[in-house]
């Protein structure tokens, strides 16, 4: 027994050692092979831990190994190795990502590479665009979404566009009747999932990069676009609301030409401001997390409220080939005063669906709809009478769920219309709206791997972050892997560049002081 243990602590120990400084494993090679080492201080890091490669390697890829680790360029020339930043060349990857026995888009898949840590996600229709160092040909790009086999394709030598990639289904067991408990109801169920969010969900920090999106519109025309990539450190569902924080790590606004609020409302939201505090808009989308905030929301609680919510089974549904349990539920308003009972509108519903897993009773997605019936004025303005909808899907890491993405229909900082009086009808003009999406594009559960947001780098909730200028830099756009979303580039393109460039735009609209970001 105390040979095994000698041999495990030998063991334990040699692999702890691999861990050791770039600058130390050169000075091994160097010593080894008679090299001399030839980089300057201000331009590379040497004192990064990076893992030591297998003695058996031959050296070149050892170098490459040792250059894909610390990101830096390690290159031999005759008897001296050349230490220098790594030159930014990219491949452009892009293609669509579909399931490969029905033929259709999955959408809001992962794509990674693992080496480089590089990644982005497939947009709403299974589209995905990806720039990868070319210092990374040959190695996998990995595809995986939930209910999915992991799929990977070699990184090409080349721009390679227009690509299409399969991804299989997770074989299930079809034997399986899928059927409610005895005695269950479909609140039953939504109080179950509710139960196992404690076990289901992560209760610890993690860090999340996300990437947001928002599209105004005023009728059918594009009229402004607001992109940012951010970071998002949240404590989990035990902690407060408020001890999430958010960090703009870039933004770009075009010009707004939503029609404003005319003087007289404009001083209205001022004194609504001032009594409830403006909610910037990303805590806001943010705040739309109904697993996250399940108790806190002080009045629209479909996970908590049983007495002002109705629920109704629609049975056993596949989504990205889970089986889950689909429930209906549409908010009852405020009880009737005289008579008892409880009231619903007559001009509008409101409610949505909350998606169950039927293995582990966690909550996958939720969506909620804002709709008018026929009977009312505004339905034939509304597609479906939809007047407000939002959706919040989540995603498995491990054995915890964590946030995937945030999207839907958003309030613009305007006037959502104007009304015109008829002598037999009442008309809505100039409607205006805005789609937003919050896609989590990276989630980090390390602690020894996260950022720590300091306090002067959160973004305070009521900040006005649509009137605040933050720098505009072209070349993070260049390379960041943004995700392709409908409608970009198209229509939105030609709208909102009638009058000057988009790059025009954003550089108007940004600041050139770099220390207020």
């Amino acid at each position: 027994m105390k040979y095994i243990l000698f041999i495990l602590l030998t063991i334990s120990c040699s692999i702890t050692a691999q861990k050791q400084s770039l600058k130390t494993v050169l000075d091994s090679l160097s010593h080894k092979n008679h090299f001399e080492i030839c980089y300057s201080n201000d331009l590379v890091n040497l004192d990064q831990k990076v893992t030591l490669p297998s003695d058996s390697m031959n050296l070149n890829d050892l170098l490459k190994e040792l250059t894909l680790q610390s990101k830096i360029n390690i290159e031999k020339h005759d008897s001296t190795l050349v230490i220098t930043p790594l030159e930014k060349k990219n491949i452009l990857i892009s293609g669509k990502l579909i399931d490969s026995e029905n033929g259709e888009e999955v959408p809001f898949a992962h794509i990674l590479q693992k080496d480089w840590g590089t990644g982005t996600i497939t947009n709403d229709i299974g589209r995905f665009e990806i720039n990868i160092p070319e210092i990374l040909t040959g190695k996998e790009l990995r595809f995986s979404s939930m209910g999915y086999a992991d799929t990977t394709i070699l990184i090409p030598a080349s721009d390679s566009i227009n690509l299409t990639i399969r991804i299989r289904p997770k074989p299930y067991s079809l034997t399986e009747v899928m059927v409610l408990p005895n005695g269950n109801s479909a609140e039953d169920l939504v109080r179950l999932a509710v139960k196992n969010i404690k076990r289901n969900y992560h209760r610890k920090t993690v860090q999340m990069d996300a990437f947001y999106r928002q599209v105004a519109m005023r009728d059918d025309d594009y009229v402004n676009l607001i992109e940012a990539a951010l970071l998002i450190e949240d404590k989990g569902i035990n902690s407060e609301n408020n001890t999430t924080k958010i960090k703009i790590e870039e933004m770009r606004k075009s010009t707004n030409y939503l029609i404003q609020h005319d003087a007289k409302h404009k001083l209205a939201y001022k004194v609504l401001d001032k009594i409830f505090g403006h909610r910037n808009i990303f805590y806001k989308c943010y705040g739309q997390n109904t697993v996250r905030h399940y108790r806190a929301e002080w009045w629209y609680r479909p996970l908590m409220d049983y007495d002002h919510f109705e629920y109704e089974y629609e049975g056993a549904v596949w989504m990205d080939t889970l089986k889950v349990y689909k429930v209906k539920y549409t908010y009852v308003h405020i009880p009737e005063i005289m008579g008892g009972g409880k009231r619903k509108s007559i001009h509008s519903w409101d409610g949505g669906y909350i998606y169950i897993n039927s293995n582990d009773m966690a909550i996958v997605q939720l969506d909620r709809f804002w709709k008018f019936f026929e009977s009312h004025f505004a339905y034939k303005t509304f597609k479906d009478g939809i007047f407000w909808q939002s959706s919040r899907s989540y995603q498995k890491i491990g054995d915890k769920y964590y946030l995937k993405y945030i999207k839907g229909l958003t309030y613009p900082d305007a006037p959502m219309y104007s009304i015109k009086e008829t002598n037999n009808d009442t008309i809505i003009e100039n409607r205006q709206w805005a789609e937003e999406i919050l896609l989590i594009t990276d989630v980090i559960t390390d602690k020894r791997l996260q950022d720590r947001i300091k306090y002067k780098d959160k973004l305070a909730r009521d900040e006005k972050t649509l009137e605040k200028k933050y720098p505009y830099r072209p070349e993070f756009w260049e390379h960041y892997n943004i995700v392709q979303l409908k409608p970009l580039p198209g229509k939105a393109i030609k709208d909102l560049e009638w009058e000057k460039s988009l790059d025009l735009q954003f550089e108007e609209n940004g600041s050139n002081d770099t220390t207020n970001k």
